[in-house]
């Protein structure tokens, strides 16, 4: 009667426990293909792309590291190249595009093309200027070969909203240490007030951007009337 119980329980144990093996053997598959293209001298991109975004889709990483950027920084790969790899084919999946079609396009285009959103915030297809993101990205790839990367670029930026006040520019300066940190405590008093706008890659909250929380620190004492002392004695008279 024992030997029965004893061989039942395995019968209904068996399906299960095979599905994990399969699925840890997956996994272990996977990352190694991960480590052999990053040092391969002459891996193609596309393969690399393909094998992260796999990763990072089916959660390969864990329960080693936690999140997808995690593992990416034990790579011998920029963090930055691991999430652009990844989003690209991320928005080609999810805008039903082939590799064959693709890949002829170029990593260059490719990239600029991947930075638009394929979902809103609430979850629905990303609408630019009335047509879905979806469209849009099978558009651009369809005439990517008579299009210039520059071409691609303000068409891109102008779908984003990054054109006149809100267009992209680099500001550098030096300060002292000492000015250096009251700096940084006050860019991350302006991510407190500000709270998070959002989720990243990971699927993790992020806080505002220093481009805003600089905007906001900025605001904060152009609209204090007590640091404009010449206008406040013409005031007073």
């Amino acid at each position: 009667m024992e030997n029965t119980v004893s061989d039942n329980t395995t019968s209904l144990l068996a399906p299960s426990v095979i599905v994990g093996e399969a699925v840890a053997g997956e996994s272990a598959q996977a990352l190694k293909q991960v480590i052999q293209l990053v040092k391969g001298i002459s891996t193609n991109t596309f393969d690399l792309a393909e094998a992260l975004h796999r990763v990072k889709k089916n959660k390969f990483y864990q329960p080693k590291y936690e999140t997808f950027g995690e593992y990416a920084k034990t790579l011998e790969l920029k963090l930055t190249k691991a999430y652009y790899l990844v989003r690209m084919i991320e928005n080609m999946e999810a805008a039903g595009v082939s590799r064959e079609k693709y890949e002829p396009v170029g990593i260059a285009k490719l990239r600029l093309i991947s930075r638009l959103e394929m979902q809103d915030e609430n979850g629905a297809p990303k609408m630019y200027q009335g047509v879905s993101a979806e469209n849009w990205i099978k558009g651009m790839i369809a005439h990517a070969p008579e299009t210039t990367p520059s071409d691609l670029e303000a068409m891109i930026k102008g779908l984003l909203g990054l054109t006149g006040d809100n267009s992209t520019v680099w500001e550098n300066w030096a300060m002292t240490l000492g000015q250096r940190t009251k700096w940084h405590e006050a860019i991350e008093l302006a991510k407190k007030n500000l709270g998070t706008v959002g989720v990243d890659a990971d699927g993790k909250h992020k806080d505002a951007s220093i481009g805003r929380c600089c905007e906001i620190v900025a605001i904060s004492y152009l609209q204090d009337p007590n640091n404009y002392p010449e206008e406040a004695k013409t005031n007073d008279v």
